[in-house]
């Protein structure tokens, strides 16, 4: 049985539309961005269209000119889905890159810098697990973005740079949701916002 969201029947259009059938669509907007269909910025708008609608029939229009994908069919994009693992090394993964739902950070004895800064969200909520073991993972993210860290520490450090003072009040509910968990051991997970010093990016 497909879990592709259904053209909804004359009835069903005013009905509410469900997580679960954002997130379809959502599924079906990257899996077109990731074959060349929509653009960054067709993809930006109907992902935010996505996740501002209301009801059924506010999402039907936002796929209407997609193909519908095969039953069974795998729609989320594969690019950039491997973990991202630096063992005495450094990686950087940056740029308008596709941010997959779920991202692995591992640095051992190395650093890891995941840019969100600029990415292409396939999803509003993704998470990203952040594992250090006497290394480092840095994770840029936008000013818009919402930052959830419920990941731990033993004999290492978790923190954040900018942003500390916002309020409930400040938070742009349009903006990505970013979920951090993992374990810092010996290490650190730092997520950075703006900060003072652009010569970092060089780094």
């Amino acid at each position: 049985m497909s879990d592709t969201p259904a053209e909804p029947r004359s009835a069903d259009i005013d009905l509410r539309a469900s997580d679960q059938e954002r997130d379809q669509t959502a599924a079906i907007l990257a899996d077109a961005l990731a074959t060349g269909r929509l653009t960054t910025d067709e993809h930006a708008e109907r992902l935010e269209a996505t996740y501002s609608a209301r009801t059924r029939g506010e999402l039907a229009p936002i796929t209407g000119d997609l193909p519908e994908p095969a039953a069974g069919a795998n729609l989320v994009a594969p690019t950039d889905t491997d973990p991202v693992d630096a063992l005495f090394s450094k990686i950087r993964r940056g740029g308008q890159w596709p941010v997959p739902p779920h991202t692995v950070a591992r640095a051992r004895f190395g650093a890891v810098v995941i840019d969100l800064r600029q990415a292409v969200f396939t999803r509003r909520e993704v998470v990203i697990e952040a594992g250090s073991f006497c290394g480092k993972v840095e994770i840029l993210v936008p000013d818009n973005a919402r930052v959830y860290d419920t990941g731990t520490a033993l004999f290492g450090k978790r923190s954040q740079l900018g942003g500390h003072d916002r309020t409930k009040e400040d938070w742009d509910e349009d903006g990505p949701v970013v979920h951090i968990t993992g374990r810092s051991v010996f290490g650190h997970v730092r997520v950075m916002r703006s900060y003072k010093y652009p010569w970092r990016d060089g780094r």
